[in-house]
């Protein structure tokens, strides 16, 4: 207790300690996140895939996490390391920009650290971004810098803070799409207030909005062409359970909607409850500009995802596609205390120790469960031994290099990516990537795919008769390979074909390592 109590003082003193520990903390999410598994899960299996090319567009998504992976992966090359450094870099600037938005608008620097803990709160940043998600926290990254350059540019209006502002809309629209929302909802929060107001009608939004153009002109031209591959993806998942009927869809997708904002917003509010008690609750009828600005800022953005969701049609609206807007929630509510002048004496402290115990223990319950599950016969993705399969059919044959891998999901083709480097990786739902050329198809290659006992899937078939390989002519084979962390109790089949020649037909021999 003694030891707390002086660490309840240090925070007391000097709360800008918590964006230190918060960078600790996202060192250690790094290194177990390293240690916990060679498994990829679904988005880092994708991210590594598409990360071989540098590209305007990346099929749904905008093309700015993809952007930095690759810049990554040229550095560091391919592996577990570069994707979590990636996200995890991204999380913490996303609190440390945070907390300098914070820092204009609160004076109470206790109020600042505890804004901050907030992001880590909620459900999005601790849960879900440590479990699988990249372009959600791009955005998240976005409009905390988005943030951050309104805030100045409403306080010390000058060129150069709305050139900021509209490089930080740039990045956001090529972050996420539905970034869209925060910046207009930002203009229409600041329309009732008359001095904030000037700020829109003001020559340098010009130069501000030539700078987002530039920003976001390559993808721009990229997504004109691509209109129905960037949205088809989102439109079905937003229609996934789709009964047909448009009044009950709508009703069902208004009702995830207030699942999802009650999910993402209740942990919070119960965060702010330990830290604050009594004093939050007397906070709610507190005002000032600024809690009218954020406050207007997160209305209108859920009022706009209702919209939306009732525009297209939409039976699902996910916590995740809500995390951008509702990181607007910890500062309202610190705003909201700092208006009431509410003590904030230990208030630091009490957040912190929950906080850290969510996001600690949840990278921690993920490593653990990866052992404990198989134990219990319950696997997840980070259980796919694809890296252990490829190892062992590339042993059989140590003096081939394949130079291309043919993979039927994204786990294989992460895995395939990881184990040679040097290969080019081949993935039938990237539609991107180009075919295989003459060249190409006159060297070793490697298939490889899920083995459920039909033999080689229809849809990658199709997919090498494209690369013109004849499916028919390929001598495919089996290996059962253990999952990882069972022991070797359990196991899972997977497909493998070599190829060489211009119809993919097998021959004898091997081609020597280049």
């Amino acid at each position: 207790m003694r030891a707390i109590r002086r660490i309840s003082d240090a925070l007391a003193r000097r709360p800008e300690i918590v964006l230190w520990l918060i960078a600790a903390y996202y060192v250690l999410a790094v290194a177990l996140r390293m240690l916990r598994s060679e498994a990829l899960n679904s988005d880092e299996a994708e991210q590594l895939v598409q990360s071989q090319f540098f590209l305007m567009g990346y099929g749904r998504q905008p093309p700015f996490y993809n952007w930095l992976q690759y810049g990554i992966i040229q550095l560091t090359g391919p592996s577990i390391f570069a994707l979590s450094l990636v996200k995890n870099l991204l999380l913490f600037l996303c609190c440390a920009v945070y907390g300098l938005a914070a820092r204009l608008v609160l004076k109470d620097r206790r109020l600042v650290a505890v804004a901050i803990l907030g992001v880590i709160a909620m459900p999005a940043v601790s849960v879900m971004a440590q479990r699988d998600l990249t372009h959600a926290i791009a955005t998240l990254f976005a409009v905390a810098f988005f943030l951050y350059a309104f805030l100045q540019t409403l306080i010390r209006p000058s060129l150069g803070f709305y050139l900021l502002t509209g490089f930080a809309v740039g990045i956001g629209l090529i972050a996420k799409y539905n970034f869209v929302i925060v910046p207009v909802a930002a203009i229409l929060a600041i329309l009732p207030e008359p001095e904030l107001r000037k700020r829109i009608f003001d020559w340098r939004i010009i130069p501000a909005l030539a700078v987002t153009a530039a920003l976001c002109l390559p993808h721009g031209l990229w997504l004109l062409g691509n209109l129905t591959e960037a949205t088809d993806g989102t439109i079905k998942a937003m229609r996934e359970d789709a009964s047909g009927n448009p009044i009950l869809d709508r009703l069902s997708g208004l009702g995830t909607l207030a699942v999802a904002i009650l999910s993402g917003t209740l942990p919070v509010l119960a965060f702010f409850l330990i830290a604050f008690r009594r004093s939050l609750v007397e906070a709610r009828t507190a005002a000032s500009e600024w809690t009218r600005v954020i406050g207007r800022m997160l209305l209108l953005c859920l009022v706009a995802v209702g919209l939306i969701g009732l525009g297209f049609g939409a039976t699902t609206i996910s916590e995740k596609w809500l995390s951008p807007f509702l990181i607007l929630l910890p500062l309202y509510l610190c705003l909201k205390l700092g208006s009431a002048g509410a003590d904030s004496s230990r208030s630091v402290a009490r957040m912190l120790f929950p906080v850290a115990a969510l996001a600690l223990g949840f990278i921690a319950y993920m490593a653990l469960g990866n052992v404990i599950g198989p134990r219990l016969g319950q696997y997840n993705k980070e259980n796919l031994p694809s890296g252990p399969f490829l190892r062992e059919v590339l042993a059989e044959r140590a003096d081939t290099n394949p130079a291309y891998v043919i993979a039927a999901d994204p786990f294989l083709g992460g895995s395939a990516r990881i184990e040679l480097p040097s290969a080019r990786i081949l993935w039938p739902r990237f539609g991107q990537t180009p075919l295989l050329d003459t060249m190409e198809r006159g060297q070793v290659g490697l298939i490889v795919w899920r083995e459920n006992g039909n033999g080689m899937p229809d849809g990658l078939s199709a997919y090498l008769q494209e690369n013109g390989i004849d499916a028919e002519r390929l001598a495919t084979a089996t290996k059962a390979v253990p999952y990882l962390f069972s022991g070797g109790r359990d196991t899972v089949t997977f497909g493998f074909a070599w190829t060489v020649g211009d119809a993919g037909t097998p021959r004898t021999g091997n081609r020597p390592r280049s």
